[in-house]
C-alpha cells in the first residue's frame, strides 16, 4: 500500500475515539486513553508525544502514524528554560509545580545551564522524555 502524505493523513488532535479505533490494535481502551492525554496536555505538538499513551506499543504507534499525524495551526512559541518561572514550567506536561521549583533553584544555583542534559542531575528529572519536554522549551545562548 503506498504511504500516505502529510496532507493525507488525519490530524490525530481532532481525531475521535471511534476514528482512532479503526487502526488494527487500537480499541476502546486505548483510544480513550489517547484523546484523554491529548487533552490534559491541551493537544499533541508532535507525533513523539505518542510514546506517553500508556500500553501503545511501537507496532501500534507506527500503524496509527502511517494514517494520523499532529497538525497544528500555529508553531507554539517555546519558553527559554533559563528565565523561566516555576508556573510557567509547572504548565508543561512533563512537570510538576514540586520539579518546576527545583528546575528553577538548579538554574540559579548555577546562573544558567547550557544543555537539556544538565537537568538529568536532578532526582527524579524524567531524563528519558528530553525529546519531548524539548517541544516546549529551549535554550537561549
Amino acid at each position: 500500500s503506498q504511504l500516505k502524505t502529510y496532507a493525507q493523513k488525519q490530524n490525530v488532535n481532532v481525531a475521535t475515539e471511534t476514528q482512532l479505533q479503526q487502526i488494527s490494535g487500537i480499541g476502546q481502551v486505548l483510544a480513550k486513553r489517547i484523546v484523554r492525554r491529548r487533552t490534559k496536555i491541551g493537544g499533541f505538538l508532535n507525533d513523539i508525544q505518542l510514546k506517553d499513551i500508556w500500553g501503545l506499543n511501537y507496532e501500534t504507534r507506527a500503524k496509527l502514524l502511517e494514517e494520523f499525524t499532529v497538525k497544528l495551526k500555529v508553531e507554539p512559541k517555546k519558553i527559554d528554560i533559563n528565565s523561566a518561572s516555576v508556573v510557567q514550567l509547572s504548565e508543561i506536561p512533563y512537570f510538576d509545580y514540586e520539579l518546576a521549583r527545583e528546575i528553577v533553584h538548579f538554574i540559579k544555583v548555577r546562573q544558567e545551564i547550557s544543555s537539556f542534559e544538565e537537568l538529568s542531575k536532578i532526582y527524579d528529572f524524567p531524563s528519558d522524555k528530553i525529546d519531548r519536554i524539548k517541544l516546549y522549551l529551549e535554550i537561549n545562548e
